[in-house]
């Protein structure tokens, strides 16, 4: 069971065994309330797939955590779970925020968990 810190979510994040064997996949995607809610997600550990630099000094400021640039492909199987950092509005084609750009944009927190 792993935990991943991400600035997106996509459905290609499923490993094929997420699916079960009927094919389905069970999501339970739940809204943090707070930044304190997410931090004790990833207190007991995670892997960083936070692709930015200015993304993940944000965060480490944010959570109190130390959140690396990590561009890495996540794949989520049963038991996994994602803490999402979700921007609130759809960014230019090719645009890459500032730490300052990103701090005056909405976003929202989520728990993103693969169930089993």
């Amino acid at each position: 069971m792993a935990t991943y810190l991400t600035n997106a979510f996509s459905l290609n994040m499923l490993k094929p065994e997420a699916f079960g064997k009927q094919g389905n996949a069970v999501l339970i995607i739940t809204p943090l309330s707070s930044f304190d809610e997410a931090k004790r997600w990833l207190g007991q550990g995670f892997i960083s797939a936070v692709g930015h630099q200015s993304t993940a000094e944000l965060l480490s400021q944010i959570l109190g955590l130390p959140v690396e640039a990590n561009r890495i492909q996540v794949s989520l199987g049963p038991g996994d779970r994602a803490v999402v950092f979700q921007l609130l509005e759809r960014l230019p084609e090719g645009k890459v925020l500032g730490r300052e750009e990103l701090e005056q944009l909405q976003f929202k927190l989520f728990l993103v968990t693969v169930m089993m």
